[in-house]
């Protein structure tokens, strides 16, 4: 996850998801990026779920990219939410995103799911969706291969030539 430490981030879900998926036995760990009010709160969750091995608080990065280009998955766990720059940033370097129903994100992924797979606004949609992707690797490589197709659409000649389209639309008016 990436983004400023405060509730309304929802990482304090994913710790309790965390919490479920090693109760599960499966094989993950988290890493969150970014710093905020909330962060001792964060820490006080992990040790309350003795998830210190777990889950890294990575702070503030100034490059994010690297650590989402590595990761299996990124998941936004927001209640409320602008246009996502960090599910962007996922797609464009190719990670499956898995993210509530914040706005923007049907834009992003798709009405039916085809970019990326968009929760209900609970922490057990979100759990069900993560999990079944971890133990499913056939769907989470499809979702890898839809996120970098996605991806390509936030490029920056498309980004230029859209402007560009703009631009002259309202020259030609």
């Amino acid at each position: 996850g990436v983004g400023k430490l405060l509730k309304s981030k929802g990482f304090d879900i994913l710790i309790s998801i965390m919490k479920r998926l090693i109760d599960d036995g499966l094989p993950v760990h988290l890493y969150i990026l970014g710093s905020g009010p909330d962060e001792n709160e964060l820490k006080k969750l992990i040790a309350s779920y003795h998830l210190e091995d777990d889950v890294d608080l990575l702070g503030y990065q100034l490059n994010p990219y690297k650590y989402v280009a590595k990761a299996d998955l990124f998941v936004c766990a927001s209640h409320a939410e602008g246009f996502s720059t960090a599910a962007t940033e996922a797609l464009i370097v190719g990670t499956p995103v898995v993210t509530t129903p914040v706005a923007g994100m049907e834009e992003m992924l798709g009405n039916n799911n085809e970019y990326g797979i968009i929760t209900q606004m609970n922490e057990d949609s979100l759990y069900k969706n993560i999990k079944e992707l971890i133990e499913n690797k056939e769907k989470l490589s499809h979702y890898k291969k839809q996120a970098a197709i996605r991806g390509l659409f936030f490029s920056k000649e498309n980004t230029v030539k859209a402007v560009e389209e703009m631009l002259s639309a309202i020259v030609n008016k």
